[in-house]
């Protein structure tokens, strides 16, 4: 009987609970309402209230786990306690200390090579309806050029540290481990991080990583109560600039200037446009005979519309977590009668599932659908027409009927001609499976399995179109027919991407004492295929059905074409990391990547690379006699990545179909050799080196980071200087391994931040410099050296050197010009002193359209309720070339911009700063190669968060509402008549500026 009533006694102990009570709030020392309370183990649960406060029955040792979203999870033993004032940290201090990498995460603080990121609580403080532009000038390094703002097609150029190749110079994304295309088209709500690998810790990525890479790391769900939440906003977007061109008086009499000097400036003559006729230009007193038509203001919006919203839930228990997303993302025309919408939907399931203490597995899908649709002219044809049509035709008459415009090609017919649109449905997914070996203390092995399916269905539907022109004789209206085409015509594409991943990885990790050592191990094997259809008919029975079937099945009017690719992978990769106290640091990684773009014998390449760090900020005389330094650490990176990026089988003869060849008497058609096959083709190599210095004072008052790198390229792709004869047999000699590319800059991060009461802040800085020079091409030799690429920047183009105008018909007479040179314009330097103007004075400029520095200012400030955000991005060191600004005048009648035509040289005016109308010159020269630098206000928002204790009667965790801008203001040194992150000319969909609302709930 003892003996039971012992067993009782010890069976009730073990049953026995207690209640536990406390507080949980944020490092704000505000009431965190909604937070988890679960006690570990269990499913016993419960939320704070709104002050705050919890309680609950728990087993008389149990551990608790305290979670809210944002904020970091804690676990706090309950024995021998019963009452508990919890402070839960904002989530992102810790992200900004866990940087993720190529197969993993690193502490920043111990972090050897360079490497930064960026969180989604910054990405989606921008209304840009792409986030790859959002990260323009917020990370050192990464340069984002936006050349275009056409909903849909406004992805813009990134590098990383400038360009070092003359190929593809794009870094390799990486989307949850996993290279992905549609980086700009994820759902900014969707991420969690963004990290750029800029150094030789890219080595890990092998073949692809010589660029640098970008690794985006998307959200997923923790255990605790469902949480909801739901953003959406709405967007009024307009130009950056609106170009301002001619009037019609003016275009007028810049064209009888223009005609004038090409009819030998006689002293008797008829101008093209009399003065009376110019009059009635500028009264307006009859817009049909003598219009002073505004392009712009006649197919420009006063704004289009973009709207984005987003809904997500998370949550879980210790057994599953999971978080679903669902966003949707339109956007509108911004000119009249163009047919131009993308819509976007983006859907993302997220599930960790633990099956036993030791092995989880999970899935991660999603998948975008876009819909998008566009004109059936090019865009720059459409640009052209809104900004070259002369102001003295007729966009629209009285009576509403549509005129032709600029030959035929009124832009107010673009909805006339048809349409172009795309259906693209990529999805993507990730099967992952987590072994933690129970019998070695930290290792674990994970495997992964991704399918990526990618569909797109392009449709090109082309229409007759009409227009009108005005008979002055009996003043009727005639309807004419367009330029495009004559029947109706339809072609279909319809294309299909393919990507199967395996990852096997062996991950080791554990501390021996005041030693850390950290391993992978893995494999990587990728297929790829690709395939496409193409149809096309024409001769419609009517137009009004846009499907292939309807079209005309005679064989004169339907066509079609097809092809399909395989491409594959396979490499091992690997990493070890140790640390001493976490002060001496040391990382080697490696990559053996096989791929089949190049000869068996040469297919697989060693990519090996390290890293140093010495935090001296942990050593005994630095923490014993400057305790302010919090963090003062040295890193150095050396290693080798690999480029592959080009185009496949160059070392298999290729042929193609075409050319006839006679046999007796007829002919039989054959087939023909391409370039010559080169059998030694091989990877492009870039040896990366990197110094870098990391600081932090006074808690993190003050930041800096200090990096200055250099790359070395070799065995870059390019051509030979050597022409072959025709009888060879070959049409080109294949391009080799033969060019060398040197890269070299710094950069620069300051930080401060500061708390002062109800009021923080934080404000940081970062510039970047980056400049590179072609060590070797073999390139066509030059009678002057200053012609050469060699050691100029890749891409540095030929020009004159401008010296100012013609301003006299002395000083013309008297200095070196090319034949055709008139008084008034661009005096051309004789850089060889040979007393002529030719080929042989024109000289590589020093830049390019790629900015060689870019920089960023943020600075985020919070007062109680109300948060603020205000961020510059700029570049500098990039010239823009813009021939379209040049032209004025000339016998093409096409109108010209007001900066061009403004003090223009003439008669009257004969020290005129701007070159006459219908300037002569040899070539391009530097007078019109403008420096691209500007500063913009990127992004401003103000925010308000309403008070929990007015939501918590609602069941609402949190209520923000905003207000912000994109691209709100922009200075510009030299280009003022677009927007100078322009590339090229300025006939293109001009880039976005908005003004945005929008709200954030949580419930």
């Amino acid at each position: 009987m003892l003996g039971h009533t012992d067993s009782s006694f010890a069976k009730a102990s073990q049953q026995q609970k207690k209640t536990i009570t406390g507080t949980v709030i944020d490092d704000a020392g505000l009431p965190v309402i909604g937070a988890n309370i679960i006690e570990v183990g269990t499913t016993n649960g419960t939320v704070t209230n709104v002050d705050g406060e919890f309680s609950l029955n728990v087993e008389e040792n149990a551990t608790i786990r305290i979670s809210y979203i944002g904020y970091l999870e804690q676990d706090v033993s309950t024995e021998g306690r019963r009452v508990f004032d919890i402070v839960l940290l904002e989530d992102t201090k810790r992200l900004e200390e866990l940087i993720v990498v190529g197969y993993g995460t690193q502490r920043k603080e111990t972090l050897t090579g360079s490497v930064v990121n960026v969180q989604g609580t910054e990405i989606v403080k921008s209304p840009a309806p792409n986030i790859a532009t959002s990260l323009s000038g917020r990370l050192p390094g990464l340069i984002v050029n936006q050349r275009s703002g056409e909903p849909g097609r406004d992805d813009p150029t990134i590098l990383i540290r400038g360009s070092g190749t003359f190929g593809n110079a794009n870094p390799l994304i990486i989307i949850d481990g996993v290279e992905r295309d549609n980086f700009s088209r994820i759902n900014p709500e969707d991420i969690e991080s963004i990290s750029v690998l800029k150094d030789a810790s890219a080595a890990i990525y092998g073949a692809r990583a010589a660029n640098g890479v970008i690794l985006v790391t998307t959200k997923k769900g923790a255990a605790g109560k469902t949480d909801f939440s739901f953003s959406s906003n709405v967007a009024f977007s307009s130009p950056t600039i609106k170009s301002k061109v001619l009037d019609s008086g003016t275009y007028a009499e810049v064209y009888n200037e223009g005609d004038w000097y090409r009819k030998g400036r006689p002293e008797s003559y008829t101008p093209i446009y009399s003065d009376e006729v110019i009059r009635k230009f500028r009264d307006g007193s009859d817009p049909v005979l003598y219009p002073n038509t505004d392009w712009l203001k006649e197919t420009l919006r006063p704004f289009s519309l973009q709207t984005r919203s987003s809904l997500q839930a998370s949550g879980g228990t210790e057994s599953i977590q999971y978080l679903l997303s669902f966003g949707v993302l339109t956007q509108g025309p911004g000119f009249y009668k163009q047919p131009v919408t993308n819509n976007q939907y983006n859907f993302r399931m997220k599930v960790n599932t633990n099956l036993t203490d030791n092995l989880s597995v999970g899935a991660n899908i999603s998948a975008i659908i876009m819909n998008q649709k566009y004109t059936t002219v090019a865009t720059w044809i459409n640009f052209t027409n809104i900004l070259q049509s002369s102001p003295t035709l007729v966009a629209k008459y009285p009576n509403g009927l549509i005129a032709g415009g600029r030959l035929g090609e009124n832009p107010l017919l673009l909805d006339q001609r048809g349409y172009r649109s795309y259906k693209r449905t990529p999805i993507y997914s990730t099967f992952s499976a987590t072994y933690k070996v129970p019998w070695v203390k930290g290792l674990q092995l994970d495997a992964s399995f991704n399918y990526d399916l990618n569909n797109q269905f392009e449709k090109l539907f082309e229409l007759p179109y009409y227009y009108y022109d005005y008979n002055t004789v009996n003043g009727e209206y005639i309807k004419m027919q367009g330029t495009g085409s004559s029947t109706v015509e339809l072609t279909d594409t319809y294309s299909r991407w393919t990507t199967m991943l395996y990852n096997f990885r062996l991950v080791y990790d554990r501390y021996f004492g005041e030693q850390h050592v950290g391993l992978v191990l893995g494999q990587e094997v990728q297929k790829n295929t690709y395939s496409f259809a193409n149809a096309y008919r024409k001769n419609f029975l009517s137009s009004a059905i846009d499907q292939i079937n309807v079209g005309s099945s005679a064989a004169e009017d339907k066509n079609n074409s097809g092809s399909a690719s395989i491409t594959a992978r396979n490499n091992y990769f690997g990493r070890f990391n140790y640390d001493y106290q976490g002060k001496y640091l040391v990382e080697l990684l490696f990559r053996y990547d096989g791929s089949q773009n190049f000869p068996s014998d040469r297919r697989y390449g060693f990519f090996p690379a390290g890293s140093v760090g010495w935090r001296i900020s942990e050593e005994a005389f630095i923490k014993d006699n400057y305790s302010s330094i919090d963090q003062l650490k040295l890193r150095f990176s050396a290693g080798q990545t690999g480029n592959d990026r080009v185009s496949a089988y160059q070392y298999l003869q290729s042929y193609s179909f075409g050319g006839n060849y006679v046999f007796g008497s007829s002919d039989a058609p054959g087939i023909y050799a391409n370039t010559m096959p080169n059998m030694n083709i091989t990877w492009e190599k870039s040896s990366k080196f990197d110094f870098g210095i990391d600081a932090s004072f006074a808690n993190g008052l003050i930041g800096t980071e200090l990096t200055l790198f250099r790359e070395n390229r070799r065995d870059i792709l390019t051509a030979r200087n050597l022409s072959i004869p025709n009888t060879l047999g070959f049409t080109a000699l294949p391009d080799e391994n033969i060019g060398k590319v040197n890269n070299q800059g710094f950069e620069l991060v300051l930080s401060h931040r500061n708390k002062i009461n109800d009021f923080s802040y934080n404000i940081n800085g970062n510039i970047s410099y980056a400049k590179n020079k072609i060590v070797f091409m073999d390139e066509t030799p030059h009678t002057e050296a200053y012609q050469d690429r060699t050691n100029r920047p890749i891409g540095a183009a030929l020009y004159y050197k401008a010296d100012g105008i013609f301003n006299t018909q002395e000083e013309l007479d008297n200095y070196p010009h090319a034949s055709g040179t008139q008084v008034g314009d661009i005096k051309i330097i004789d850089l060889n002193n040979d007393g002529k103007i030719n080929s042989d004075d024109q000289y590589r400029f020093d830049y390019t359209s790629t900015p060689r520095c870019v920089f960023g200012l943020s600075s985020n400030f919070n007062y109680k309720n109300i948060d603020l955000t205000i961020f510059f991005q700029g570049q500098t060191g990039a010239y823009n070339y813009d021939n379209e600004f040049a032209r004025m005048g000339e016998a093409d009648p096409k109108n010209a911009f007001v900066d061009r035509a403004a003090d223009r040289w003439t008669v009257d005016n004969p020290n005129g700063t701007m070159p006459r109308a219908d300037a002569f010159q040899p070539g391009n020269t530097t007078f019109f190669l403008y420096d691209a630098t500007f500063i913009r206000l990127k992004n401003l928002e103000i925010g308000y968060s309403l008070p929990k204790n007015l939501l918590s009667s609602l069941k609402i965790n949190s209520l923000r509402v905003y207000l912000s801008g994109f691209n709100m203001l922009t200075w510009a040194k030299e280009i003022k008549w677009t927007d100078p992150e322009i590339s090229g000319n300025a006939l293109y969909y001009p880039q976005q500026k908005m003004i945005n609302m929008g709200l954030n709930i949580n419930f």
